[in-house]
């Protein structure tokens, strides 16, 4: 029995991460074992901490973010890890520079992946259904940056145009006529925060585990890699995700590093450690993100402000926060162009009034 694969594609800050909460919430609910792959631009894995909050997943840290030097032979040497696993299904989250056609490759028949018993599902594409056409004409002299967000568009099954509730609909319009032109044949769906049908997309995959008790009543073999011993259930609400997840997910392998060729052109990634001193404010955070203007394409990480920890998401110039259980040392991750390092050190230092 082959292991389903799901890419999560789409750029920076599009709801990537947002996605693939909602699908690992669908598995614990149908009580399957999901195994995931993430990759982060950059050093420090902001999206893998934010899972491991949420679903109290152990999800390992990527020690290593840089996409400049890595193999083919090593993301398939990870896909083939996981595909030991024998999990029910697997899904791959791509940093937002990355193209996923040549992972759409190794999935197909004939792909190493393949061999080893994962098949590709679907490739789901997050799109910001507000600054999808910006990006493609801000970024046009980046001839390798477009490149990669319309083959982001062009590898996908389904696209999901995402944050339609903070676009007007003339952007919404726009940004559907412009994923069309890439990939007539996909599926277009808005969405809120990326809620869609999760039970549908990961409809036909069963618990293995379920099989193998099934199989066993009837005196059957078990299929290879099932799990033994455990019987279908119904799975638990939706209310209590979270307890469910550390319960029938806790034998999720944990996020490897993700060998994927950089294609984000002159996007580059900064790391700013909150350093000791006073603690700023929101708005003066806020206000630092703003003074970067079009260079900062997206902004994340955990921070201690007011006595509290907090997660920090920015894209297409809004901020969102929302308190957060980080117990590590508080960063900020930048993504952008033409960052000036040794300046936005200076600056940022200055808001904890210390020097960098």
């Amino acid at each position: 029995m082959s292991v389903p694969v799901y890419l999560l594609s789409g750029f920076l800050g599009s709801g990537k991460t947002t996605l693939l909460l909602r699908l690992l919430e669908e598995c614990a609910r149908r009580e399957l074992n999901a195994a995931l792959l993430m990759n982060e631009l950059g050093q420090i894995d902001v999206d893998g901490s934010l899972v491991s909050e949420k679903l109290r997943l152990p999800v390992r840290k990527l020690l290593d973010g840089c996409l400049c030097c890595t193999k083919r032979s090593e993301l398939e040497s990870s896909l083939v890890s996981l595909a030991r696993t024998v999990p029910d299904v697997l899904f791959v989250e791509l940093t937002g520079v990355a193209d996923p056609a040549e992972l759409r490759e190794l999935l197909q028949d004939g792909g190493t992946a393949h061999a080893a018993g994962l098949e590709l599902a679907a490739v789901v594409t997050v799109v910001d259904a507000g600054t999808f056409a910006e990006y493609n004409s801000r970024f046009s002299a980046d001839r390798e940056l477009v490149r990669t967000l319309r083959s982001q568009v062009a590898s996908a099954d389904l696209v999901l145009l995402n944050k339609a509730d903070t676009a007007p609909e003339a952007q919404r319009l726009k940004a559907r006529r412009a994923v069309k032109k890439q990939n007539a044949a996909a599926a277009v769906l808005e969405t809120e925060r990326c809620r869609i049908d999760a039970a549908s997309l990961l409809h036909g995959i069963h618990p293995r585990r379920s099989a193998a008790g099934a199989a066993a009543s009837r005196g059957d073999a078990a299929p290879a890699g099932a799990v033994p011993g455990a019987s279908a259930g119904t799975g638990p609400s939706m209310a209590g995700t979270a307890a469910a997840a550390s319960r029938t997910l806790k034998t999720l392998p944990t996020a490897q590093p993700l060998a994927d060729r950089y294609s984000g052109g002159s996007l580059r990634s900064l790391t700013l450690p909150a350093p000791a001193g006073t603690q700023p404010e929101r708005a003066e955070v806020e206000r630092f993100l703003r003074e970067l203007g079009d260079g900062l394409v997206r902004a994340k990480g955990y921070l201690r402000l007011g006595g509290e920890t907090l997660l920090l998401q920015h894209a297409g110039g809004r901020a969102e926060w929302e308190p957060a259980s980080y117990p590590g040392q508080p960063y900020l991750v930048l993504i952008g162009s033409a960052l000036d390092e040794g300046p936005l050190r200076e600056r940022w230092a200055s808001l904890y009034g210390s020097r960098p």
